[in-house]
């Protein structure tokens, strides 16, 4: 899967405040109005910066479909990765993953972070595989369409910190 998220602010500006730890605790606070969420780690340096953090979703919250195969309250480890910025190409990449415990799939992708002529965008490439037999092609559609209504609140997030930052 694919998607863009647009920034009114050069990628620069943008790349700040991904790796800002503020902009991250802003973040976990948000989720913390839906779900338990917290970071685990932060690191920033010349290789480049590093968060993860744990999101909790209660079984009983779940679809259906997830709970045949998911016997407990889902942990969802996140883990994201910024290189650091390439002023030469005004640019930023990156990875990022989530993982849960006794879940039979993997879920991850890349992030691209590149000037426009309005701001930024940031696209990410996603890659979603659930190795179950029969029901793993309707789990991994599931999590893409959950991924996509993420990525959304995550762009809200995004306009709504650089109105109030920039």
């Amino acid at each position: 899967m694919e998607y863009t998220i647009a920034f009114d602010v050069p990628a620069a500006k943008m790349y700040q405040d991904f790796t800002s730890r503020d902009y991250w605790h802003s973040l976990m606070a948000a989720y913390r109005r839906l779900t338990p969420s917290r970071i685990t780690s932060f690191s920033s340096d010349e290789r480049g910066t590093d968060i993860v953090f744990v999101q909790e979703m209660p079984r009983s919250e779940l679809p259906s479909i997830a709970r045949s195969v998911i016997p407990a309250d889902m942990v969802i480890t996140r883990r994201q990765h910024f290189d650091p910025f390439d002023h030469a190409k005004n640019r930023a990449v990156g990875t990022y993953a989530a993982s849960v415990p006794r879940a039979p799939g993997r879920f991850g992708g890349q992030y691209f972070l590149t000037d426009t002529d309005a701001g930024s965008q940031l696209r990410l490439a996603t890659v979603c595989k659930v190795s179950i037999p029969l029901v793993g092609g309707a789990l991994e559609d599931l999590i893409l369409h959950h991924i996509t209504s993420l990525f959304d609140a995550e762009e809200a997030f995004a306009a709504d910190w650089i109105a109030k930052h920039h």
